[in-house]
């Protein structure tokens, strides 16, 4: 895609939109030109200036570099340093020239510094948005380099305009030290010519030409990168959300340009915990922005109003090394399980309480497609409930919605409350709307969601989080939550008499050996399940296919239904047979099943296969993140951990279990490998 581009500006700006700055009255607008020698040179400049310039551009033409604007900090109070251990990552064998800086969300420079209220002057003349500006922290060097530690303000984020000229590792940790010993000089020289010219814009000339040295860079020869990477210290005690976005510069693109005709920007939700972080954002994520080929920015902003205190040790757009490759082309967050749009001028065009509104082209096939992949569909608007309920079942769209939540409370708490309901983590969230102030409020209050505009509605069946497979689970899947509704409902009807509702549930679980055309959902349990994953792990389809084929293990697959529905499949059991003791080697159970004793169960149906007598059970538990349910399981069972690793019990076949739960089994071979 080519965009038309106005011609350059004279000085490049510091905000996310280039700040265009007034001429002059008696003078004409600099603008570079080449001398005859090929260096850069300036019109409406004496030739002392002129000569000035083009010495100190040639001298950061050898800066090629990842850089951090160390040059404008003040002193801080105490800079932070490790409290928990940590180890970097290695350098990647490529990294590109990348220029952070400080800059405002809500900037309009220079024109707002005279009626922001929140304007502080740096040495420079530009705004401060950062207490200290970026601070450089020598506790936590590396390659000889100092991290960038930074205390944001109101409005405040860290952005670079990013090139992909990809250079070796070793190039840039050198010219990162060439750079730290010449921008000081040439900020010192700037300032003098500042001063004796009266030409404001010379105070921030090492930002000027590094500006346009990472112009050059973006026209030269790229090489694609694998990954956008950031490390990241938080010395605080709670976490720290930060959103970082890709998007187009828009001031090299025609103005008339519609946002639809320009690649989609780039939004993820960073949750930085305390202590050391890595994130990794594979290429293809931001694809689009690549491949345009057109100017983007990066940007890194708080979800707090201000006060956040962050150490960024590495921002890289980075080529891995031959053994991290794999890493970084992996995915960055987990499969989405439910998409919640916005309604006017998301869904539809126009706002419901001004008049009619029009379904946007193309809608009806979006949630038809997520549907069908068992994607979940939701709402999350600031309009009159009856209203917009009943515009969305004029439209035919109510049907596939899931608690939807309309009202006029912050869209952060709709978004929160759909969450709970569904009983699934908010990092498996993506949010879409087309106000940025909504999608900000969202991105700040909601830990791991992912954020999107309603530019991006139109590539939403195309987005790598949401190409869950068409199985006849999927297909099922919200009916799947609607039953479970009514289950929730008719559980209340009966108080705190849990095991009376279980029994008049009508619980029917079939445990059985796989089938081949049960491949997809199996593929889905062991890559989705988390509350309930025993191990921990989790497994690509390739790895599947070799653990049906292990003749060591069995493999068991587990369905179920009740009075209200069925639930499908919802568990994959990996098991094996040492002497008296049953190996509970990998157990993944859909989060719909939880409290319902399938995993009793299911061990008691296992223990008992004939020709076996079974005296313990050893159950291959792995604590993570998420997984706290399965050990509740484990623990109310009496399941106790050995030396070996294992938690080791035995159930009773009269239990709970036996009371509320019929089990129909086979023991028949499974007919893998499944093709």
């Amino acid at each position: 895609m080519r965009c038309p581009r106005p011609p350059p500006a004279s000085c490049s700006g510091m905000s996310s939109a280039r700040e265009t700055f007034p001429r002059p009255p008696d003078r004409k607008e600099p603008a570079e030109r080449l001398s005859p020698d090929g260096t850069p040179a300036f019109t409406g400049l004496s030739p002392r200036s002129n000569r000035l310039a083009a010495a100190l551009s040639v001298a950061c033409s050898s800066v090629e570099e990842n850089v951090f604007e160390f040059d404008k900090h003040r002193p801080m109070r105490e800079a932070s340093r490790p409290r928990h251990s940590y180890v970097p990552a290695g350098a990647p064998s490529r990294r590109a020239f990348l220029l952070w800086g400080e800059h405002c969300t809500e900037c309009a420079a220079p024109d707002c510094y005279a009626s922001c209220s929140l304007y502080e002057a740096r040495s420079d003349g530009r705004c401060r948005r950062f207490e200290y500006g970026v601070y450089p922290n020598p506790h936590f060097a590396r390659d000889g380099r100092p991290a960038a530690e930074v205390v944001f303000r109101r409005w405040g984020k860290i952005e670079a305009q990013a090139n992909l000229r990809l250079l070796p590792s070793g190039v840039v940790a050198a010219a990162e030290r060439v750079a730290g010993t010449l921008v000081p000089w040439i900020d010192r020289a700037g300032t003098l010519v500042a001063r004796l010219t009266g030409d404001q814009r010379w105070s921030w000339l090492s930002y000027s030409l590094l500006e346009r040295l990472n112009r050059r860079l973006r026209r030269a020869r790229a090489t694609e990168p694998d990954a956008f990477v950031a490390e990241v210290y938080n010395p605080g005690e709670a976490p720290v959300t930060l959103l970082l976005s890709m998007a187009v510069d828009r001031s090299g693109c025609d103005p008339e340009a519609r946002p639809e005709q320009l690649p989609r920007p780039f939004l993820r939700t960073l949750t930085l915990n305390p202590g050391y972080n890595r994130e990794e954002v594979p290429a293809g994520a931001f694809g689009q922005l690549i491949s345009a080929g057109l100017a983007f920015s990066i940007a890194l902003t708080p979800g707090a109003e201000d006060g956040a205190q962050l150490v960024f040790l590495a921002l890289d757009l980075v080529k891995q090394g031959a053994r991290s490759v794999k890493r970084a082309l992996s995915p960055a967050q987990p499969a989405a399980k439910c998409v919640i749009f916005d309604l006017d001028n998301t869904l539809w065009d126009g706002v419901l309480l001004e008049g009619g509104v029009r379904l946007r082209n193309g809608v009806g096939e979006i949630f038809r497609g997520l549907d069908e992949r068992g994607i979940l569909i939701s709402v999350v608007s600031k309009n009159a409930p009856e209203d917009a309920l009943a515009q969305l079942r004029r439209l035919g769209l109510e049907d596939y919605l899931l608690h939807p939540s309309i009202g006029w409370g912050p869209k952060s708490d709709g978004v929160r409350q759909i969450a709970q309901r569904l009983d699934i983590g908010t990092d498996s969230l993506i949010f879409v709307d087309d106000n940025p102030f909504e999608r900000e409020e969202v991105a700040g209050a909601v830990p791991g969601v992912e954020v999107l505009p309603d530019t991006a509605l139109f590539r939403l069946l195309e987005h790598p989080r949401l190409q869950g497979a068409v199985t006849e689970e999927s297909r099922r899947r919200r009916l799947m939550y609607r039953e479970a509704s009514a289950r929730s409902e008719a559980a209340a009807a009966y108080g705190d008499d849990y095991l009376d509702f279980l029994r008049a549930c009508e619980i029917r679980a079939e445990i059985r050996p796989p089938r081949p055309d049960d491949r997809e959902r199996i593929s889905e349990l062991v890559q989705r399940t988390n509350q309930l994953n025993f191990s921990g792990r989790k497994y690509r389809p390739d790895e599947v296919e070799a653990l049906l084929a292990d003749p060591e293990r069995e493999s068991y697959v587990v369905r179920c239904s009740d009075r209200y529905g069925d639930y499908g499949i919802v568990g994959f059991c990996l098991a094996r047979f040492e002497g008296e003791t049953l190996r509970i080697d990998d157990l993944m159970l859909s989060c719909r099943v939880q409290g319902k004793f399938i995993e009793e169960a299911l061990f008691a149906h296992l223990a008992a296969r004939p020709g076996r007598r079974v005296a313990r059970i050893a159950v291959n538990y792995a604590q993570t993140a998420r997984n706290g349910a399965a050990r509740a399981v484990l623990d109310a069972l009496r399941f106790v951990r050995s030396e070996d690793g294992l938690l080791y019990g035995m159930v009773d076949a009269d239990g709970a279990a036996g009371e509320v739960v019929t089990v129909e089994g086979s023991w028949e071979p499974a007919l893998s490998p499944i093709a």
